[in-house]
This record gives structure tokens, sequence and C-alpha cells, in this order.
């Protein structure tokens, strides 16, 4: 686009777009020739720019990339593109998350935490202490502005679409950020809420703070009070000015407004009509003049940035408050998942004993049913922990480091990893003979809590790698089949191929099983072996490891290797999580 030059001298903030074209890129699968999908431009060469105490309306016919548009402003698209977006001779993409803040159309949070713990926890992470005294003067004005004084203990789950949109934009504002960017902010809101969040953003542009809205078919009462309107369509910003210069373009044109006809849906509408619009788009654009600028700019202020420890403690902290909420669902989980499955265990294995030639398989089954059980109960349990809260960490991306929340995750899943192997060894050992009963089931809770914190970390791996279940109802299987086959319950490890026999050493199930059956079977030194028995006899527990094909070294092996495949999978699972984070922006 060309413009006339009309130089404007300014000081403050500039966010500008300099021949900006975003496209999406052509799909095509390696085994055809010919695109699934073909390269579709969504902006088209792309120049302007806003400035401080703007109140922009950007509006346009659906499909005229508003919302592409915003996205690139506030620097978190990841489409293929040409051209830049700088916020002061700066690219937004090297700014840091608080200088220009996005609030999106739908909103995303951790539902189970109330209005003041999503307040205090953005507080915290993006201002630092809410004890200071001038962080939570800051935090109760915006609660009190935004008139969510009333609902600071009601939990976000229970909110309304206003409500909600009304703290989707108290937790962008707590950062006072230089540029606010608002993708339709009263899309499903009623005329009151509506002139809430409009009065809000009203009085933050005229305290210095560019605010750009994209609107759907505004109210004329709404559209009045924006001081500046950004009209696209096709992909163009077809004009870019105050009310009174649309009005008398237009109006040059001969594109008169009726009277008592709402402005927006009337610009729209002629930028939006067939062959028709597409003329009145050229002519428009060919008597639009652009503003240039020499601005004195002002220096943009770094924001807080807690420091990885913090960031931890922080996540953890509200991943507690959620799981607070949902303890009885915890509790009704642990009883159907753990203490029945256990009852049933306990019951079939009742009274079995390794000193026979009998109970050695029975010994074998036992030990091979409660690590597995374990093993799987702790890694499907967090194979779904990604899933649910993926949309809200891409939407939360620059507030917390991707490891920060990887490691929070893992940790607040280890309570379940230590009550779990405790129920299960409590109950299912009372039913069964064990030599040095208390310590060897002791032994038993240790071995397990070890095995189940590989198992979270293998489950989260996956969880991060596949965020789709569809995709991990495929893929899932095809890993535990080897994995648990290489346990020795079914196969003797000793008679595995070479090119096989490497596969042991990531398994979980492995190390769980060569620990438990070590505990048990150095203990028995006898087993009986009756004098008419026509099949091979264990004489005594070595015999039995040595025929399964067990370690003899196993505390220091199996320590180790349930530690290298809690790493191996939780790198795994972190390189999943950044791989979303490159995918971008949720909006």
């Amino acid at each position: 686009m060309e413009f006339q030059n009309h130089i404007l001298e300014e000081t403050g903030v500039v966010i500008e777009a300099k021949e900006l074209s975003i496209w999406t890129p052509e799909e095509k699968p390696w085994w055809r020739r010919k695109p699934t999908k073909p390269k579709t431009l969504i902006l088209n060469n792309v120049t302007g720019h806003m400035k401080t105490g703007e109140f922009v309306a950007v509006i346009g016919p659906s499909g005229s990339g508003k919302t592409t548009f915003l996205v690139a402003l506030a620097g978190r698209s990841t489409l293929p593109s040409k051209g830049s977006v700088t916020l002061n001779g700066t690219n937004v993409k090297e700014l840091q998350r608080g200088v220009v803040e996005i609030v999106p159309q739908f909103d995303m949070f951790m539902e189970n935490l109330t209005v003041m713990e999503h307040l205090v926890f953005m507080t915290e992470m993006q201002l630092g202490s809410v004890k200071k005294p001038a962080n939570s003067t800051k935090l109760n004005a915006l609660v009190t502005e935004l008139k969510l004084k009333m609902h600071v203990d009601t939990r976000i789950q229970s909110l309304s679409g206003g409500e909600r949109r009304l703290l989707s934009l108290t937790s962008s504002l707590l950062s006072s950020p230089q540029v606010l960017i608002c993708d339709e902010p009263t899309t499903g809101l009623d005329s009151y809420n509506a002139a809430l969040v409009v009065g809000v953003l009203k009085k933050l542009s005229l305290s210095g703070t560019i605010v750009i809205c994209s609107v759907h078919q505004p109210s004329s009462d709404l559209f009045k009070e924006f001081n500046t309107i950004t009209l696209m369509s096709e992909g163009k910003i077809v004009f870019y000015g105050s009310q009174d210069d649309c009005k008398e373009l237009f109006e040059s044109i001969n594109l008169h407004c009726p009277k008592n006809y709402n402005p927006a849906e009337f610009y729209i509408r002629a930028v939006s009509d067939g062959t028709r619009g597409g003329n009145y788009i050229e002519r428009i654009m060919e008597n639009n003049l652009n503003r240039s600028y020499e601005a004195n700019y002002t220096p943009i202020m770094p924001q807080c940035q807690r420091n990885w420890c913090k960031q931890v403690q922080l996540l953890l902290w509200r991943c507690s408050l959620s799981f607070k909420r949902s303890l009885k669902n915890c509790l009704i989980q642990l009883i159907f998942c753990t203490l029945i499955s256990s009852l049933i265990m306990g019951t079939c294995y009742i009274g079995i004993t390794g000193t026979t030639q009998r109970g050695v398989q029975d010994l074998r089954g036992f030990l091979w049913l409660v690590c597995s059980e374990v093993s799987f109960s702790l890694s499907y349990n967090a194979l779904f922990t990604f899933e649910a809260e993926i949309g809200l960490f891409k939407r939360e991306v620059g507030v917390y480091r991707t490891s920060a929340y990887y490691v929070s995750v893992f940790f607040s899943i280890i309570p379940r990893c230590i009550v779990w192997p405790v129920t299960y060894v409590i109950i299912v050992t009372l039913a069964v003979h064990l030599p040095n009963h208390l310590m060897t089931a002791l032994d038993f809770v240790v071995i397990l809590i070890a095995v189940a914190i590989a198992s979270t970390a293998y489950g989260l791996g996956m969880a991060a790698l596949f965020t789709s279940t569809r995709l991990m109802a495929d893929v899932l299987p095809c890993a535990d089949l080897p994995l648990f086959l290489m346990s020795g319950a079914f196969l003797r490890i000793s008679s595995l191929p070479s090119w096989l026999y490497p596969v042991k050493y990531f398994s979980h199930f492995y190390y769980g099983m060569d620990a438990m059956s070590n505990i048990y079977w150095r203990q028995i030194d006898y087993i009986d072996c009756p004098s008419n028995s026509t099949s091979i006899c264990y004489k005594d527990g070595a015999s039995v490891l040595i025929e399964t094909g067990y370690s003899t070294d196993f505390v220091f092996q199996d320590s180790l290797g349930l530690l290298f495949v809690t790493i191996v999978w939780s790198i795994l699972g972190y390189l999943g999580l950044k791989r979303e984070e490159r995918k971008g922006y949720t909006y």
C-alpha cells in the first residue's frame, strides 16, 4: 500500500507493521505430488502504525484477517510471514511477556481456582510478591474497577461469560502493558458488561496505553467510543484514521451512511458487497492518507521475571489448590482403582508361598501383577494431564518457563506415587506369606514408589509427545508391549536375541520386577522338591532368579535404571512441551 506522507511529531509508544504478509503453508504429504491444501494468503502487504493514546477499532467482514493481524501485532503468530512488526523500533517477538498483551476472544483458566487465587498467581508471576504494597494496591484497584470485588471468592467455573471476560482483562492489565490487544472483547456480553469493558479500555487508552480491539458488529453507542478506525478487507488495511476522517472519505466517493444507521455496519458492508465492494476498496485506498511520523520513543519498561525456583513454587501452589478442590474425585479413584483391585488380587493369591514348586509360579504372577498394577495405574493416570491443560499452557507461554511447568506437574503427581504403592502393598501382602514380612513389605514399598515415579515420567512423556487422545490410543499399546515383555514375567530375559536385549534398559517393568524378585527370592533358601516330580525343580530362590535371567547386583543396577528411565522420559516430555510451545499461541 502506498501512502502520502504527512509528518507527525509524537512522543510515547508506536507499534508499526511494515509490509506484513502472512499466509498458511501449503500442505503436501510426502507420498503425493499435488498439495492437499494450497497456500492461502491471509494478510497482504499490510503497512501502518498506531500510537500512544489511540483507542482503535479493527473492523471488517469475516475472513478479512482481523484476528491474524492482532495476533501478529502481539508477536504471537507462528504462520509463515514476511515483513515486520515493531514496538518503538524493537521487534515485538523479542519483547518480554507483558509489554504487549492480548486478550483473546475465548477465555481459558484453571477452572477450580477462585477469582482471587488466579489473580494472585498472575500477580506473583508478572509483578512479584503480592505482599508488596504497590502490587497489592494495583491488584485491588483492578478488581474494584472491573467490578470483580463481589466475585473474589467465587470459583472461575461458576462465573458468567461476562465475568470471565472481565477476569481475563484484569489478568492482562496486571503487567501494565504498553499495548493492549483485545480480540472481540464484547462478544457474548450483555449491554451493561459490554459498556463496562469498553469504558475500562477507553480509560486505559486515555492514560497512554495503545488499545486495539477487533469488534464484530458493535452497536452505534459502543462504536463511537473508539477514536480511531482500522477497516480491513481481503487481508488489507483499507482505511486507517479517525471516525471523522472515515466519514469524510466515504462521503467523498459518494458513500453516505443513512441517518440512524450503524456506521460500523455501513463501512463493513461497503467493502464486502461483491464486485462493487472491490471497487470501493480500491477507491478508498487511493484516497486514504496514512500518516507517517517522527517519534521520540519512550523507553520500554522491563517486566518482572521470577526466577525458576519461584516459578516452580507458584505453579505447585496453583496445582495444589486445584487438587484440593478435586480431592473427592481422587479418593473415589483411589478406592476403585487401588483398593478394589488390591482386594481382588489378595483374594486370588491368598495363602501362597514360594517355598513349594507350585508356589514358584504363583509368586511370579503375584509379583508381576503388583508391579504392573502400580506401573499401569500411574502411567495411564498421567497420560491425560497435558491434554486438559495444553491450551492453558500455550496461552500462558512467557509467563513461566516450560521446564518449570513440566517439573511442577511432575512434582504434583509425586504424592500419588507414594499413596498408591503403599496402599497396594499393605493390602495384598496381608494375603501371602513373606519371609521377614514387615521388612520385605517395606522394601516392596520403596521399589514400587521408584517404579511409580518412573511410570509417571513415562506417562507424562507420552502425554507431551502425543497430546491427542486418539493418537495416544494408537501409539501407547505399541510402546507398552515391548516394555512389559522385558519384565521377565512372560519370557526368559537371558534368552532374548542380542539386538533386542538393549530394550530392557528402557523398561521400568524390568527394573521393578528385577528388584522385587531379588528382594523376595534371595530370602528363600530352600524350595521343596517332591521325589516323584517329572519337571525341573527349583532348589532355592537363587535358582529361580537364574532361570528367569534377573541380575545379581540388583540394588545398584535397578536404582540407576529407574533413575535413567525417569530422566529419559522427562527429557522427552519437556521436548514435547517445547514443540507445543513453538506451535504458537492458542487463541
